[in-house]
């Protein structure tokens, strides 16, 4: 059994495999505090040790997700500066390129879509990235928490989320809170309707750790990928729905596991869906936090059963459905198809 937080050696070729991450949240505290961390010569915050205590402490489920927001080692006062700004996100992309990581999707939250010089700064992170990895390309996506807005606040952020299109932002995440409880997704519907027409590409947080959700979100208008879904296998009709919608599900297995929405590596429902005819990525979701990458997450899944040429259709899969211009999805699927080539001759 592969313990959650432990290193996990690669097969070289997985090591050398194409990578895709469409669902790595941006993580701004703790990834301000690793590159301040750096430039001041002193020691970073311990995550290895809190995702134990985490583990060994805090029941799983809601508990644990509770707890994932509640420690900010770098304040906001130096996230507004914006050379911290792009170091973060350089910080971020940068481990995913070393990885194998040709297209990454990093989302943002809180008011961020608000802040005017957001792609401004993640295209100047994306293009520092580029110069030692130029097979790189990274997009920026919203997460919309729903049960945390409202009114002319709301009407704000779906405003400036559409007025963000034309500078590169690529898509909307919905969520809606509390979590594992049923919601009433109507104002989902009424947004979703005008941001995929605006060209937004759309995903929704759902069924981590119960079945509820999956169902509303499957309706939401231009829905093409739901992130987790690791419960809808615990309700027959949901799986059914998800499995008929064509839906990719976004998977992140170690933080599946490490929050307790599955107990373990082996029990987790990646293959059922495959299985099932469920499309699958693979991602790292919050990689700072629970101690992954996603090299880390391909050699899981390889760990798991997965051979070298379904994760390559997983890479593959993953540049289709990402939420990015049909040019840079052509010059990636273009790159991976060099790259079998060279791999098979």
């Amino acid at each position: 059994m592969i313990n959650p937080l432990a290193e996990v050696k690669p097969d070289p070729r997985i090591a050398a495999l194409p990578k895709v991450d469409l669902h790595v949240h941006q993580e701004w505290s703790p990834r301000l505090d690793r590159v301040l961390a750096r430039r001041e010569g002193r020691s970073l915050y311990n995550w290895h040790d809190w995702a134990e205590q985490l583990i060994t402490q805090i029941p799983p489920g809601m508990p644990r997700l509770q707890k994932l927001a509640q420690v900010f080692p770098a304040t906001q006062e130096a996230n507004a500066k914006p050379e911290n700004f792009i170091a973060r996100i350089e910080d971020l992309l940068e481990e995913a390129a070393a990885d194998g990581a040709i297209l990454v999707e990093v989302r943002f939250g809180n008011e961020d879509v608000l802040r005017p010089d957001l792609m401004t700064l993640f295209r100047e992170a994306e293009r520092r990235v580029q110069v030692r990895y130029p097979s790189l390309r990274a997009e920026a996506v919203f997460i919309l928490i729903l049960s945390r807005f409202e009114g002319d606040r709301l009407n704000h952020l779906v405003k400036a989320c559409i007025q963000a299109v034309d500078e590169g932002l690529g898509g909307i995440d919905f969520l809606y809170k509390p979590y594992d409880t049923e919601a009433d997704w109507t104002t989902a519907y009424q947004i979703a309707e005008q941001a995929a027409s605006a060209g937004l590409g759309i995903t929704a947080h759902a069924g981590e750790f119960s079945s509820a959700n999956i169902a509303a979100a499957l309706r939401v208008p231009g829905l093409t990928r739901i992130g987790h879904a690791t419960h809808a296998i615990s309700d027959p009709h949901v799986f059914d729905l998800l499995a008929k919608s064509g839906v990719t599900v976004e998977c992140s297995l170690s933080c599946n596991v490490l929050l307790g929405a599955v107990s373990s590596y082996t029990k987790h429902q990646i293959r059922q869906f495959v299985e099932s005819g469920i499309p699958v990525v693979l991602c790292t979701d919050n990689p700072v936090q629970v101690c992954t990458t996603i090299r880390r997450e391909y050699t899981i899944a390889h760990a798991l059963g997965f051979s070298t040429n379904e994760l390559l259709d997983v890479t593959r899969h993953a540049i289709q459905v990402a939420f990015t211009s049909p040019q840079r999805r052509n010059e990636l699927l273009n790159e991976l198809n060099k790259w079998e080539d060279t791999e098979s001759s």
